[in-house]
């Protein structure tokens, strides 16, 4: 009789189970790994955990040298999984986490990490909680992940007590709690976990959910900072150079922001550079400011950036190099930094050292950092247009922009709009606005202004006329090296206006003019010298080398300080675009640059004269 395949004995997966453990232990028969994978694959398709297990076990590199692959690991892992073991369902959503095998899916690994969870699995309590609290894979729902992570947090899950501190300390939502979210941080912190040691940290600080305590604040960013977290090394750094709460300690400050920075954070190596570089509790060293400013400049960081562009431009620490510094303006500029924008621009307008000056691309600079509201850069867009400095001139344009810098009291803009009240240039004329305007610069140290000052008190315009007042501000403004003051307070010594008759300080005064340009002081000190004895003129000359406060440079500065910004190129295209164009990292050259090119638009060696007559009523 033939028996037909249907009328074999059917074999259970426990039976399949059994031979393959023969199998694959060679008991009773040959060891035979190929035979015994093939029957715990049978035992598995039937419904055997075990099984599904062994074949998991096979596949894992550490186990009998098999060769490692993951998609069959992933198929098995599922196959247990669905049969009901935990520990398979979070191996498989970890997997499907990082798309080892399978396809990375976030909303399948969630599933898993959830049938996990709910089948007792403790690590996937927390996996699951991570991804509700942040939405990963499933809706964010902070209230199921409370439920997820305090369950995981009883089994011994420190890491949950972190995840429920920033769950509880988000502000606007439905389960804020500051207090609840400070005891969780501490709950982790006291396990040991370093970021949680943090937050309580800052928390101890701020007084946020607890009382404020300075001192064991410290101590929390102490235990963080000992684990290497560069947060809270940070944090340490900055709380003991800055004495929040505990008292000043410079060198311990100056040695963690190094640990942090030598770990690559851009923040400590800015704050490492900015205390070399202003010996803020450290010795100065701005060799090793400019090396930390320019590992945190190649991360992106703006500030920086600047710092480090403006020890190029003075040479300071480094080699002076203003291609150098405008690369690092520009790095910064690019990213919207307004002070930047204002520094760059002055480096194309003056064209320093290597970077050809061009106007137009300065002035689209300061268009920029102007928008911005920066006052400085609305001061120097509108001495280009005051001047038509390559851009086409507009006065009113011009006296906008002063009198928006001005009322930002910006000094030099200050000074401006007085002129032009003081003048009616481009805005109607008033002598009582132009003295209040230049009161504002001289009292922000602008020698400009009181000469100017000087002469309205002298004349008695806009302010009451008092020839004492003015002798004042023409001494203050001839001590900075200004040429017409010193002329004017010649004037006044010798009619003894205002201050004693002195026609030898008369003839000082006249000869530090004089030197410094000024012809008119030239003829009048020749006519003064008749009238004087020899002594009287040795004594003169001995005074004109101790009146003045400043330097010669300085002084030279001071003189030049509202000369024009340029002059237009005979020939030069002018354009209304304000936008910096791909020409200004040309014009720089160097690491990032092409060619030096574009003219240059020299300064005019004509100083402005006083605004009133050289002989005031």
């Amino acid at each position: 009789m033939i028996v037909g395949c249907s009328d074999q004995p059917q074999v259970t997966p426990a039976e399949s189970l059994a031979q393959a453990k023969r199998y694959k232990n060679g008991d009773g028969v040959p060891t035979n790994m190929v035979e015994a994978t093939r029957q715990f694959e049978i035992a598995a398709k039937g419904g055997s955990l075990e099984a599904a297990l062994e074949l998991v076990n096979l596949l894992d590199n550490s186990k009998n040298g098999a060769a490692r692959d993951s998609m069959a690991i992933a198929k098995w892992l599922k196959v247990a999984a669905e049969l009901g073991d935990s520990a398979s369902a979070l191996r498989l959503a970890l997997m499907i986490d990082k798309g080892e095998g399978v396809t990375m899916d976030p909303v399948e690994a969630a599933r898993w990490y959830l049938l996990a969870a709910k089948a007792g699995n403790s690590d996937a309590t927390l996996e699951i909680g991570i991804r509700l609290a942040d939405g990963i894979g499933v809706a964010q729902d902070p209230i199921a992940a409370i439920t997820w992570l305090e369950i995981a947090a009883k089994s011994k899950h420190w890491q949950a007590g972190r995840w429920l501190g920033f769950i509880y300390s988000t502000q606007d939502s439905t389960v804020t709690d500051q207090t609840t979210a400070t005891n969780w941080f501490r709950s982790a912190a006291e396990k040991g976990d370093a970021v949680s040691e943090y937050q309580f940290a800052a928390r101890l600080q701020q007084g946020i959910g607890i009382e404020a305590n300075p001192k064991e604040s410290l101590e929390w960013f102490n235990m963080a900072a000992e684990q290497g977290l560069v947060l809270a090394q940070v944090a340490l750094a900055t709380t003991l150079r800055d004495g929040t709460g505990v008292a000043v300690d410079s060198a311990q400050a100056a040695k963690w922001f190094e640990v942090a920075a030598q770990a690559g954070s851009a923040v400590a190596q800015l704050q490492l550079a900015q205390m070399f570089e202003y010996g803020d509790g450290i010795a100065r060293n701005t060799a090793l400011a400019a090396h930390w400013y320019s590992l945190a400049a190649a991360q992106g960081s703006i500030p920086a950036n600047i710092s480090l562009g403006m020890l190029h431009s003075a040479g300071d620490g480094v080699v002076k190099d203003s291609q150098a510094a405008a690369r690092c303006f520009l790095n910064a500029a690019e990213r919207g930094d307004a002070d930047a924008q204002l520094m760059l621009g002055r480096i194309l307008l003056n064209g320093e050292g290597g970077v050809p000056a061009n106007a137009r691309e300065a002035a689209a600079w300061f268009d920029k950092a102007s928008i911005s509201g920066l006052p400085a850069a609305q001061y120097e867009l509108a001495r280009l247009y005051e001047f038509g400095t390559g851009i086409p001139s507009d006065n009113s344009e011009a006296s906008r922009l002063y009198l928006l810098s001005a009322n930002q009291k910006y000094p030099d803009a200050c000074f401006a709009i007085g002129l032009r009240y003081d003048s009616g240039n481009g805005i109607p004329e008033s002598d009582l606005e132009a003295a209040k305007w230049y009161q504002i610069a001289a009292e922000n140290g602008v020698p400009h202004a009181k000469f100017q000052l000087g002469v309205l008190f002298e004349r008695g315009d806009g302010v009451p006329q008092n020839e004492s007042i003015a002798a004042g501000y023409y001494l203050d403004a001839a001590e900075q090296g200004l040429e017409w003051a010193q002329y004017f307070l010649a004037q006044l010594h010798r009619r003894g206006a205002g201050v004693p008759f002195d026609q030898t300080l008369a003839y000082a005064w006249l000869n530090i003019s004089a030197s410094a340009g000024n012809n008119t002081a030239a003829n009048e000190r020749n006519q003064l010298r008749a009238k004087l004895t020899k002594d009287e003129i040795s004594k003169a000359q001995d005074l004109s080398l101790k009146l003045l406060k400043v330097s010669a440079e300085v002084a030279l500065a001071n003189r030049q300080r509202f000369l024009p910004p340029g002059q237009r190129k005979a020939g030069a295209t002018q354009t209304g675009s304000m936008q910096p164009s791909d020409r200004t990292r040309d014009l720089i050259g160097g690491e990032n640059g092409g060619k030096k090119s574009g003219g240059s638009n020299k300064q005019s060696n004509q100083n402005p004269r006083p605004n009133r007559s050289q002989n005031p009523r």
